[in-house]
């Protein structure tokens, strides 16, 4: 809990923390804190609206499935039961470009990402472009 907080919640701590502030400078301190306790209080009653609308549609769907004969459980059943997507890994693609390391060891780059150091340099250095160290 940070410093501010704790002087924030205690009384005392507050009414110490407050005592060089003039009335004016605590109530516009005050209406501050109140306008912000209201916007609060507005977004918890908004939430607590929504979950009232969705708690109402959730008992008008589980009523209308009975109301069919199926029982809420065999709909559960089911949607678990259902395939789910596997997703593919893309495959690697293929070298545009071939140059040689520090090491001297020879690599090859797709041109996605960060331009390897060893063509950046060539390009600011030796004045080559991309197409130079195509394969």
């Amino acid at each position: 809990m940070t410093d501010f907080i704790k002087v924030f919640l205690n009384a005392r701590s507050l009414k110490a923390a407050t005592k060089e502030l003039s009335i004016e400078q605590i109530e516009e301190s005050y209406n501050k804190l109140k306008s912000i306790l209201d916007e609060r209080y507005q977004v918890r009653a908004e939430e607590e609206q929504q979950q009232r609308e969705k708690q109402e549609k959730l008992e008008k769907y589980k009523a209308l499935l009975e109301q069919d004969g199926i029982d809420p459980n065999e709909l559960l059943s089911m949607i678990k039961q259902a395939p789910v997507k596997e997703r593919k890994k893309r495959e690697p693609l293929p070298a545009k470009y071939k140059f040689v390391d520090e090491n001297g060891e020879e690599k090859t780059w797709t041109g996605q990402g960060r331009t390897p150091s060893p063509i950046q340099k060539a390009i600011k250095n030796e004045g080559k472009t991309k197409a130079d160290f195509l394969i």
